[in-house]
Formats: structure tokens, sequence, C-alpha cells
């Protein structure tokens, strides 16, 4: 591989050419086949510009298309692979290092997009590229890195209005990104980057770092390799450095406060429908959390005025402002909806949250509120949770099945209580009769209650059913018999 120097960036190949031409000694025959080399290059010559800077680039080219090329793995592809990443460049791709270059194959054009190197050991990360086409419905992804629909996949490509969003996470030793085509004879497109804790989904659940982001030119086996800027967007378009030509730009992102007329303050609350992508929160991520409020046919989610989005715990009084806001039809369905992005430390989310709000005002005036479930995820240890979940579903059901018996004055014991632990229990029994004794003025209500209730509230020595000192119990009672219902003088 050869790394380009930047001082050569601007040198014009048609000068190249031209003097080589020149250097023939004007043979005809020569100079017209130079010059129409020269028109077939200037006729497919790319730049990446980046700041002040113009990189001439070429097309990386193969006789198989992008898909082969790329070729993206699963355990359900053919050939299957476990790591769901690009198995095609692992040549080309190098450890906390994301690359970009153009891709000419039998089916035209692609941009082709690849963070880190697959099976090198190194620790994951997160990357957020927001697209914007100068032809946004002319292409689109053929291959999606991860792009499939489970619960363990965290990446979003997500659709906008003049190109895409697209949010990438991996774990350790794998790779993400994907290939966009066509491009077409003209075209531009901005990519405007966020890495690592800057990325929608850092923390979420993998927190490993891109160090360096290339964008690659040349040949296929041994291309240039050109570092870029990686808090600066980009600009890959047809066309020559000092060129004028047509650049997209992107869609306004706003954290700014502003405020809105109250023209409607009779009318309720719209009513939002709001989903946290992907439904699981890291709190302590230093991401971007993704919220999407989806347009119905009652609300038109674009007419939320900017500034006036506000995100928390349902319960909370903390709210977050968005950082990003984009147009994109999130569900499919014909309607453009909203998708923001909220620094996750700044929503106030904690290890107790399960609900959220998102409040906002319309351009009418018109208040808006919508709500969510969130599942908390402590750096990606789902299984840990899910197990967690289950287990404290056993404890509510067990509970519930307590209650039941309770109120249905069931008099016998619990199931699953043995001999053993009831004799345990008769011991500690006593002795917190002993610890318990001087709070007897305090207790005389729990014996009355179980008077009246026909239950004890502890249970008497051999299962027996015990009376208290100063309220008797008919019923059973519960666990260790704790208070006045436990009878300090019991009969078997």
């Amino acid at each position: 591989m050869s790394e380009r120097n930047s001082s050569i960036d601007g040198i014009e190949r048609r000068g190249v050419l031209a003097a080589l031409a020149t250097g023939i000694g004007g043979a005809g025959v020569a100079q017209r086949t130079l010059a129409r080399r020269v028109d077939a290059l200037d006729a497919t010559r790319y730049v990446v510009e980046q700041g002040d800077r113009c990189i001439p680039i070429t097309p990386l080219s193969g006789d198989e298309t992008v898909e082969s090329f790329y070729d993206y793995r699963t355990p359900y592809t053919s050939p299957s692979g476990a790591a769901y990443s690009s198995y095609g460049t692992t040549d080309l791709q190098r450890p906390e290092t994301s690359i970009c270059f153009l891709y000419d194959g039998p089916e035209g054009l692609s941009l082709v997009v690849v963070h880190d190197k697959l099976n090198d050991g190194t620790s994951g990360g997160a990357v957020t590229f927001d697209l914007a086409f100068e032809n946004p419905d002319r292409g689109s992804w053929v291959v999606g890195d991860d792009d499939y629909d489970a619960p363990s996949n965290y990446d979003t490509f997500d659709r906008t209005a003049d190109g895409w969003s697209v949010d990438w996470t991996w774990t350790d030793g794998r790779s993400d990104g994907g290939a966009y085509r066509p491009l077409g004879e003209e075209f531009a497109v901005t990519i405007d980057p966020a890495f690592n804790d800057a990325a929608a989904l850092y923390g979420d659940p993998y927190e490993g770092e891109i160090t360096d982001w290339q964008v690659l030119s040349g040949d296929r086996s041994d291309p240039d390799r050109v570092s870029l800027a990686l808090d600066e967007p980009l600009v890959v378009r047809a066309g020559t450095c000092g060129a004028t030509t047509t650049t997209t730009t992107r869609r306004e992102t706003t954290t700014e406060e502003t405020t809105t007329e109250q023209d409607d303050r009779q009318s309720g609350p719209i009513s939002a429908d709001v989903t946290v992508v992907p439904g699981k929160v890291n709190p302590r991520s230093h991401g971007r959390l993704p919220v999407v409020v989806r347009s119905t046919d009652e609300f038109d989610a674009t007419a939320l005025a900017p500034g006036s989005v506000a995100f928390g715990p349902e319960d909370g009084t903390e709210r977050a402002s968005p950082v990003k806001r984009i147009q994109t039809d999130a569900d499919g369905d014909g309607r453009t909806d909203l998708k923001f992005h909220f620094r996750t430390d700044a929503t106030g989310i904690d290890w107790d949250t399960d609900r959220v709000r998102l409040t906002g005002v319309t351009e009418s005036g018109r208040a808006v509120e919508g709500s969510a479930e969130v599942r908390i995820v402590p750096n990606g240890d789902e299984e840990s949770e899910r197990k967690r979940d289950e287990e404290s579903e056993g404890d509510g059901s067990s509970e519930r099945e307590a209650e039941k018996e309770e109120g249905e004055g069931d008099e016998h014991a619990k199931k699953g209580e043995t001999e053993a632990e009831d004799e345990g229990n008769e011991a500690e029994a006593e002795k917190e009769d002993g610890d318990e004794s001087e709070e007897d003025d305090g207790g005389d209500d729990e014996g009355e209650r179980g008077g009246e209730d026909g239950r004890g509230s502890g249970r008497g020595k051999e299962n027996g059913r015990g009376r208290g000192k100063t309220g008797k119990g008919n019923g059973k009672g519960r666990e260790r018999g704790r208070g006045d219902g436990r009878g300090g003088d019991e009969d078997d």
C-alpha cells in the first residue's frame, strides 16, 4: 500500500498527460490517442473535499458486483460467517480505522464504507453517518452491515428527506459498514460523521474507539490511503478540484432554545407515538440516544417546532434538548417522521427508569406529549439482564400467589416450606419475641387487626394456629410470625 503525499493532491492529471504527449515528439497519432485518454480520464474523475482540501481519487474496481466484493456474512448466509462482517475487504481493513472509497463494478459505481478490522481483537466501536445525496432517490444500500430485524441488532439505516442517517455499532473483533449503489455518472454526496462518543450508539453497548478515517484510491490490491479529519464533513463528488458543482447541504439540526406563541391553548395536548431506538438504554453511555416521533393520520410529526422538544424520564424533572433532528420515514408507511438524537447522559435516565416522556410544541402552539417504555441494559449485559428479569418475574408470581392464598383465608401452609424452615422460623420468632417485647404497646393494633381479619400475623409452633397477647388470630399467620399475632402463649 502507499500513503499519498498531500502536496500532490491538487495536481491536475491533464497537465501530466499533456506533458507526456509533448515529450513523445508531436506524433499526431500518439497525440490523438492521448487526447482521447485525457477525455476519458476527465469524464471519470472524482474528488473528495474536506475543509480546504481537495483530493482526486480513483475508484477501486473489479469484475464482481459490490455485494460479492464486500462479501457480508452471517450464520445464515452462504457462505456463512459468525461475525456479521465484511469478509471480502479484510485486506483493506485496518484496526480502529474507518475506510471509505468508490467501487466500480459491473452494475455501476458504489460508495463503500467499512469500520474497523475483522478478527483483529479490537474492542468494537460506534459511528454515525448522516449522508445527503444530490440525487437521494437514485440509489440504496445494497449491502447493509448490519440491516436485519432482530433484538440483537442495534444498527439503524434510516431514510431521510435528502439521504440517509446510519448508526453503526459493533463488538470486539468485528467490523461494520455497507455499500450504496448506484451513484450515477454525475453525483455529490456529503457525509457528516460522528465517531466514538459523538455517535448515537456509543456505549450501547460497545465503547471501542476509531482513531483514523481514510479514503482509499487506485489499485484494488494496494490503494493509496489519505487520512481525513474525524470531526469534519466531507463531500465525495464527480468532477475535478477547483471545478464548480452543485453540492448538497445537510438538514437543519438544532439544540437552541426558542419560544413559540401559544395560539391553541384551548386544545388539549396531542398524543404522539414515541419510540426509543432500539428500546434498550445504558445509563452510563456518553453517546447519543435516538428517539423517533411517528406521523399518523391525525398528527404530522414534522410540525414540531425546532427548539421546543424535551426528553427524559416520565416521572422525573430532568429534560434534555436534542442535538440532532432528522426527517425520515422510520416505519416505511409513506409518512415523514422525526428522529431526534439526545445525549444519553443529559436525559436523566437512570437504573430505575422504565418509561420516558417526550414533550414539544407544534408550530401553531399546540402541546405535544408522548411516552414509551425503555429497557435498561448495563453495558451490553443483555443475557444477565434477561435472567434477572426472569427471576424477578418468578418472584412476582410467588408474591401474587401468596397474596391470593392470604386473601382466600387459606388454612394450609404455603407450598415448598419444609419442617426445617418452620423450626428455624420458630426459633427466630422466639428470639424476636424477646427482642421486641418492649414494643408490645405499639403492636396492639396488629393483634386487633388479626382478630378482625380472622388471621394472625404470625405462625404458631408445629404449624399450629397462634393467639396474640392482645388480639386473637383465627387464621394462619404469615412467614416468621412477627408482631402480636405470633402468639406468645401458644397452644399446639
